[in-house]
């Protein structure tokens, strides 16, 4: 019989396996995967801590919503991936929600370097950022904001879903004294 922790660590697993196909496959996380999770993670928290449980989840939530939500608003990530990271959120607290925030950006960030790379649209890309550099940090120049090309996306799903499953099986944070425990 699995205890509660290892029950949440494959719950994780398990919705970051759907989460991560869908967005590579159709390009969506779909409401079907995140309402039911956000829904069983609060109603968890309550079974497993009363009304403190629904705090620590509804704090989950929220985490997720801070750190991501306002990328959706600049329409820079999509709805899904906000939703996916607070609706899991809801089961483990928002420390693990921040820690899996971080990651995602770091491996998405990486992800998107490589695709940017074969792609051959890197040079292009650092040519911009060196111009926004300079138009920041010197006061003469005006500064240039870089035009960003819709028509280039990245499924932010995947390195969404590997950093809450790496984050709930081996988390990377802890050589730092990383925040879930």
């Amino acid at each position: 019989m699995l205890g509660k922790i290892e029950f949440i660590k494959y719950l994780i697993l398990g919705v970051a396996a759907i989460a991560l196909l869908t967005d590579l496959f159709f390009g969506k996380i779909y409401n079907w995967i995140t309402l039911p999770t956000a829904i069983g993670g609060i109603l968890a928290g309550y079974y497993f801590q009363g009304w403190s449980g629904v705090g620590q989840a509804s704090l989950g939530f929220g985490t997720g919503l801070l750190f991501y939500g306002w990328l959706f608003g600049l329409q820079v990530m999509g709805g899904g991936d906000v939703k996916l990271l607070m609706a899991l959120g809801c089961w483990v607290g928002p420390e693990y929600t921040a820690e899996v925030a971080i990651l995602g950006v770091l491996l998405g960030g990486a992800g998107a370097f490589v695709l940017l790379g074969v792609t051959g649209r890197l040079g292009g890309f650092v040519r911009r950022l060196h111009r926004l550099l300079l138009s920041l940090f010197i006061k003469e120049l005006e500064v240039e904001i870089p035009q960003v090309d819709r028509t280039f996306t990245m499924p932010f799903g995947i390195p969404l879903s590997i950093a809450a499953v790496w984050v709930a099986f081996a988390n990377p944070f802890s050589q730092f004294g990383g925040l879930w425990r």
